[in-house]
């Protein structure tokens, strides 16, 4: 229950961060975290199926995230973090690709500035609960 939790919180205010972001500077990352329509199957769904497919993929990943973050507080934590962020900010461009939205800078750091506060969100609760 606790990860199930957490994975939602997270994944929506990551979804929160990036809709803020594509409204403030006209972006679109958004668009690129819920798109399915790639995917077999999944065309034409309503945008808050996208949105629950997220927030699936969320839960999983915070499984992920959890389950394998390490015991130690020190520098093998933010070492594992930083793989993480790194998977993050690396498929900032299949996704986009296949999206069909438009690459900028501007986005690409909304897009990891969003998965680094996905991150820490995640972080600061697995600490808390162990």
């Amino acid at each position: 229950m606790f990860i199930l939790v957490n994975g939602l919180i997270a994944g929506l205010g990551l979804a929160a961060f990036l809709a803020l972001g594509d409204g403030l500077f006209d972006t679109q990352t958004f668009p690129v975290l819920i798109d399915v329509s790639y995917v077999p199957g999944m065309e034409n769904l309503p945008s808050i199926v996208e949105l629950l497919i997220h927030l699936l993929i969320s839960v999983i990943i915070a499984f992920f995230l959890m389950h394998f973050y390490p015991r130690d507080r020190g520098a093998g934590s933010f070492k594992y973090l930083g793989f993480w962020m790194l998977g993050f900010a690396v498929a900032f461009l299949p996704f986009s690709l296949l999206s069909n939205t438009p690459m900028t800078w501007l986005a690409f750091l909304i897009w990891v500035l969003g998965h680094l506060m996905y991150t820490v969100m995640l972080a600061i609760q697995v600490g808390r609960y162990r």
